[in-house]
């Protein structure tokens, strides 16, 4: 309890500490599928779908820029105040040598390539194109779907390079008639939003243009041919309408926020979306001009302007959703996990005593960095930690790695330590891979967000299945010192005791989890049980954990029978967690993955394989 105590003192701390930073580039809000987010998340999320990283690494620079890595965000103001500088970098990765040499792309090791190479490349195949995309997914080879994605990826590109060309002084003012009309000086440049800001001034000018034959116009007149010129080839912009970064002008009316390119009818918008108009602007023409003082002053105010709109999102959890972006928790506690392990392996040859409690210290710094991150996802998305497929890899694996230090604690000779690290450095990787997938805080369907029943039901499942895998990891432990020393029947029970209070902690959290599903299912779709693929996996686990339990209690299961039910039982858990899934049918839409069968099929290959060849090993030692 001291621990638990300790931990959530250190999270308030953190987030205090951020909290009280200030307000930077990184935390503009943006409305981003159903969710208000920094910029920061949203141009990672960008960036790895068209990259496959959330940085850049130099290899994926050309020459003309520094040998330098650099953040989503920062890559996305350059190419969007820059756009001449979109091609400078070789972010879209094509792997398929198919793909490649259908875009007439030059085949190299990075399989990097820049934006004008692919555009070069999808133009010769618009009516291919525009052949497959109305064509269900399902229905399209590995070759068109990689087509598409690298045609969607070129449509965002080319959306966020120009998202802000509205604001971006492009149109220079050479009469002086005209700069002093707008308080200029003759030779400065406006931009697009400028002129439709004073466009009471610029209306009669260009009205009375048009009045005028083109043999009449004088100086001034020409000028202003040259910037309605200018305007119309700005104005192609316009459908880059992708950064929703402008909130309402009355949020308890309308929730829908605006891309700049949405506002440039200047007559449309009231005075508060013209305030952050104009806040963005000065912020945007200062950064340009490398005025680093004058961007902190219009960022300020943008945030000031901000406060009036508390009841749709927090500044203070933007801070924290970039803080928790930037310090990474998840690739820490890894970190630990596998430093702990490595350090419980030298104790076998090395000072056990020393070296074992550096190992378990290395994983309670893991576990830490692991709570944090499991309690930080909560304070930002405000609803429970496991909605998604995702969040339940990590909270299975934090669940697994506590029962596995409470053990450590009891028994004190690494056991513990060995399950702990071996669940937190497997799931931490499976983690990884759905992390790649997109926007890990995603917004839910109000009935997933908000239902108290499906909230338990959820914590109550996935901790079941955390309790699971760690009997399912004693029972590996009992077979593996089963061979190791089949005459030391003291140690071998107390691990098989062990075992037993592992499946009952298991079949406790499993049952009561199925039971508060049907809660919820009774609640949301009017029935307890509908037989849903999801519904018979928790079922069948519950099923299984009896009859070993039930087998072990009547004697028709020696220890290494029933260690070895333990083990099968990790793959009933992963086809009732994962498996189920590629079924593509049943209720539970929110939790279905993609691209998975490989995967769990040597998961099952190999668990079948190390548990039937470790219970044939432990009974041929013990003939």
């Amino acid at each position: 309890m001291k621990h638990i105590t300790l931990k959530f003192y250190i999270l308030i701390a953190l987030i205090t500490l951020v909290n009280a930073a200030d307000f930077n580039y990184n935390q503009f809000p943006i409305q981003d599928n159903g969710r208000i987010k920094p910029l920061d998340t949203y141009a990672r999320n960008q960036l790895l779908s068209i990259h496959g990283r959330r940085s850049l690494k130099p290899q994926a620079f050309t020459e003309e820029l520094t040998n330098q890595s650099k953040e989503a965000v920062d890559w996305f103001f350059d190419i969007a105040l820059n756009p001449q500088k979109v091609d400078f970098y070789n972010v879209f990765n094509i792997s398929n040598p198919e793909v490649v040499g259908s875009l007439g792309l030059k085949w190299t090791p990075k399989h990097l390539y820049s934006r004008s190479e692919v555009l070069n490349g999808i133009q010769h195949h618009l009516e291919y194109f525009a052949q497959i995309q109305p064509v269900e997914e399902e229905d399209l080879t590995p070759y068109d779907k990689e087509m598409l994605r690298v045609y969607k990826n070129l449509v965002l590109i080319q959306e966020l390079t120009f998202s802000l060309s509205c604001f971006l002084p492009l149109i220079p003012i050479n009469d002086i008639n005209i700069a002093k009309l707008v308080d200029k000086r003759e030779g400065d440049f406006l931009s697009y939003y400028t002129i439709m800001k004073n466009s009471n001034v610029f209306e009669p000018l260009f009205k009375n243009l048009l009045k005028k034959g083109k043999d009449n116009w004088d100086k001034t007149d020409i000028e202003l041919g040259r910037i309605i010129t200018s305007l119309n080839e700005i104005n192609k912009d316009n459908f880059s309408k992708i950064l929703k970064i402008i909130p309402p002008e009355n949020p308890d009316i309308n929730n829908h926020w605006s891309s700049p390119w949405e506002m440039m009818d200047i007559r449309t918008i009231g005075p508060n979306q013209s305030q952050f108009l104009d806040n963005l602007s000065n912020y945007i023409i200062n950064r340009i001009n490398g005025k680093s003082d004058s961007t902190k002053i219009y960022l300020s105010h943008h945030y000031n302007s901000l406060e009036t709109y508390n009841n749709l999102f927090s500044t203070n959890l933007l801070k924290l959703e970039t803080w928790y972006n930037d310090i990474q928790l998840f690739i820490k506690s890894i970190f630990f996990y596998i430093l702990s392990f490595l350090f419980l392996s030298i104790s076998w040859i090395y000072k056990p005593t020393i070296i074992k409690k550096m190992a378990f210290y290395l994983l309670s710094i893991g576990c830490l960095f692991h709570f944090l991150g499991i309690v930080t996802r909560i304070v930002i998305m405000q609803r429970p930690p496991v909605t998604t497929l995702y969040e339940s890899v990590i909270f299975v694996s934090f669940i697994s790695i506590i029962s596995s230090i409470f053990l450590e604690i009891k028994r004190k000779d690494g056991i513990g330590i060995f399950i702990a690290t071996i669940c937190g450095i497997i799931l931490h990787l499976v983690g990884f891979g759905y992390a790649n997938d997109g926007d890990t805080l995603g917004m839910l369907v109000a009935v997933l967000n908000s239902n108290f029943w499906l909230s338990t039901h959820v914590i109550t499942i996935t901790t079941g299945y955390g309790a699971c895998l760690f009997a399912g990891l004693l029972g590996h432990v009992y077979l593996i010192q089963l061979i190791r020393n089949p005459l030391n029947k003291k140690y071998l029970k107390s691990i098989n005791n062990n075992m037993y209070s592992a499946s009952l902690y298991a079949l406790f959290f499993a049952l009561f989890g199925t039971i508060l599903g049907g809660i919820w299912a009774d609640q949301s779709w009017g029935r307890f049980w509908g037989w849903d693929p999801k519904e018979n996996g928790a079922l069948l686990i519950v099923l299984w954990l009896i009859m070993l339990l039930h087998m072990r209690v009547t004697g028709l299961v020696k220890p290494t029978g029933f260690a070895l039910g333990l083990i099968l039982n990790n793959i009933v858990v992963i086809m009732a967690w994962f498996g189920v899934n590629l079924l593509s049918i049943g209720l539970h839409s929110y939790g279905f993955a993609s691209g998975i069968a490989f995967n769990i099929t040597i998961f099952v290959i190999l668990e079948l394989s190390i548990g039937l060849g470790l219970y044939r090993w432990a009974n041929l030692r013990n003939l």
